[in-house]
């Protein structure tokens, strides 16, 4: 599982989207998550992510999805909050 440092937004529908290679350059966190995406992705298949989002911890599945025409090379998958920790108190 690849846990991703940075804190990221995900839509309504729990669809995460990272472009592989964004316009701008990234710096920090997040481009640390990016090289470690790119080398997790290095052999085909989906890889399992945790990450931080505004609302708490979540988990879920990325695929890599390679550009069709003007679409850039993306990760993307469905992802959903992570359960709570059993409660230890009676």
């Amino acid at each position: 599982m690849i846990e991703l440092q940075a804190t990221y937004t995900v839509s309504p529908n729990k669809r995460l989207s990272i472009l592989a290679a964004p316009a701008e350059p990234l710096s920090g966190a997040w481009a640390d998550d990016l090289a470690a995406l790119n080398d997790a992705f290095a052999t085909p298949g989906s890889r399992e992510v945790r990450f931080r989002s505004p609302f708490g911890w979540m988990q879920g599945v990325l695929h890599e999805k390679n550009a069709m025409r003007d679409r850039r090379r993306t990760f993307e998958g469905h992802v959903w909050f992570q359960p709570a920790a059993p409660s230890t108190t009676p």
